[in-house]
């Protein structure tokens, strides 16, 4: 994560940029896609402002800013911010993606070992045949390929198989 600090109307202390570097860094417990952060640290009279823009994957920004008579204040309440909008950030991501509010999927394993979906791909593609969803497959280099089959409109799974050829699951329902 790149981190950009500029002062306007004052020279921030080392031990201030050191500061906000730390709080900065801090972020990428709550979001771990966060490519830079730039902060504008400006004093104008009694008024210590700190601005926090946060640049996200996917074009995603998310700006803080706060006012108050000490700059540290100022910071700390900014960065409370960027926690809170980036938490929330993470749990649209995570609904939108599985289509199930994340309440439903814990209660079936309520009493079991928790075991972490650590990774969520999504891929849109445009429906293929199977030949087209091997050549795919290939230039993923991946171990198996969900598609849609433009012959069937189903879902079909191709994969790797041991002797070196495709293996294709077909549902039928």
């Amino acid at each position: 994560m790149q981190i950009k600090i500029v002062e306007r109307h004052g020279a921030a202390s080392g031990a201030l940029r050191g500061y906000v570097v730390e709080k900065t860094q801090a972020l990428s417990r709550f979001f771990d896609r966060i490519i830079s952060v730039d902060v504008v640290l400006s004093v104008e009279k009694e008024r210590q402002i700190a601005d926090f823009h946060a640049h996200l994957t996917h074009r995603k920004l998310i700006k803080a800013h706060e006012e108050t008579s000490d700059m540290y204040a100022s910071i700390d309440k900014a960065i409370d911010v960027l926690k809170r909008q980036l938490v929330k950030y993470k749990d649209v991501l995570l609904d939108t993606r599985t289509g199930i509010p994340s309440q439903e999927i814990a209660a079936p394993f309520a009493g079991r070992e928790h075991k972490e979906i650590v990774r969520v791909d999504t891929f849109l593609q445009k429906p293929m045949t199977p030949e087209e969803a091997a050549l795919q497959l290939e230039e993923l280099d991946r171990a198996f390929l969900v598609f849609v089959s433009s012959e069937t409109g189903q879902v079909g799974i191709i994969y790797h198989r041991r002797d070196g050829h495709y293996g294709l699951i077909e549902p039928r329902w």
